[in-house]
């Protein structure tokens, strides 16, 4: 019977990458899903409204660049030695919605995230996805502190 996979968080940040080395040594031999979630590319337009035309655009680059990461996220883990698959989805709500969407489809063993670091007012101001996944989980969770790796 194969074991739950891991499900590791991928945006290509420093701290997603540190994250992933880290969780290759913690869950050395175990088979990992690295997601990247991709929101709408509309979503952080402030100035203007684009023409049908340039928002499909900005869902296509969203989304690819989403399944870029993915694939990136992989081929670092497999470097690292933790064998695992890509896989990216679009947030229809809050990041941190999707990621436990994701965790409970794979029935994963444990999520593994890093941890951006935000602090006092920000954290307070913007949320924190790590924060939130921890708090609504009904799986283990691992948040990587920036720098750990």
């Amino acid at each position: 019977m194969a074991e739950n996979p891991v499900l590791l968080c991928y945006d290509g940040s420093d701290d997603a990458r540190s994250a992933l080395g880290r969780a290759a040594e913690l869950f050395a031999g175990r088979s990992g899903v690295v997601l990247s979630i991709w929101e709408h590319g509309w979503s952080s337009l402030s100035v203007s409204w684009p023409d049908a035309d340039s928002l499909q655009s900005l869902e296509e680059a969203a989304e690819k660049n989403a399944a870029e990461s993915a694939a990136e996220g992989v081929q670092l883990a497999a470097a690292a030695g933790l064998s695992a698959e890509p896989v990216s989805r679009l947030a229809r709500g809050p990041v941190w919605q999707a990621i436990l969407d994701v965790a409970g489809e794979y029935d994963a063993a444990a999520i593994v995230l890093g941890r951006r670091g935000l602090g006092g007012i920000k954290s307070m101001l913007l949320g924190s996805v790590s924060n939130a996944v921890v708090h609504h989980s009904d799986r283990p969770v691992v948040v990587i502190p920036r720098g750990d790796a």
